[in-house]
């Protein structure tokens, strides 16, 4: 069975779940996380590392898959190019270590609207993946 991997970017709403701000629920990638086994689900974070470390531990005690952040650098949350560049970079590493036994997922949901626009032309060009969303 080919092993199903999920990548998102952490967005504020994933932050705020997890700090558990009123009214905002578990965020998309908690929902996507308890929705769908994964085997991994990689975390492209641009935010400071302590909150992504935070975030992963609030999200390991939802979900069985294992977390995997990936810190990246970009000029601000709309750089396509930086955007483009790190997420093609991560799915890569990926692949390379689990080989064509990978199902992948883009969940475009969190994030800008710029880095979901990447998730779609990665997955419509060079990388295909399921595309998910959640509220």
């Amino acid at each position: 069975m080919k092993e199903k991997i999920l990548f998102c970017w952490l967005g504020t709403t994933d932050l705020n779940a997890a700090k558990e701000v009123a009214n905002i629920g578990v965020g998309p990638v908690a929902q996507a996380a308890k929705k769908t086994s994964y085997k991994e689900i990689v975390l492209l974070n641009n935010w400071e590392r302590s909150l992504a470390d935070s975030y992963r531990s609030w999200l390991c005690k939802k979900t069985s898959s294992n977390i995997i952040i990936k810190q990246v650098s970009l000029s601000n949350p709309t750089d396509f190019g930086g955007i483009y560049k790190a997420a093609t970079t991560t799915i890569s590493e990926k692949i390379k270590e689990h080989g064509s036994k990978s199902n992948l997922a883009f969940h475009l949901s969190p994030g800008t609207p710029a880095m979901a626009a990447v998730w779609i032309l990665i997955s419509k060009t060079i990388y295909p993946a399921e595309l998910i969303e959640s509220s």
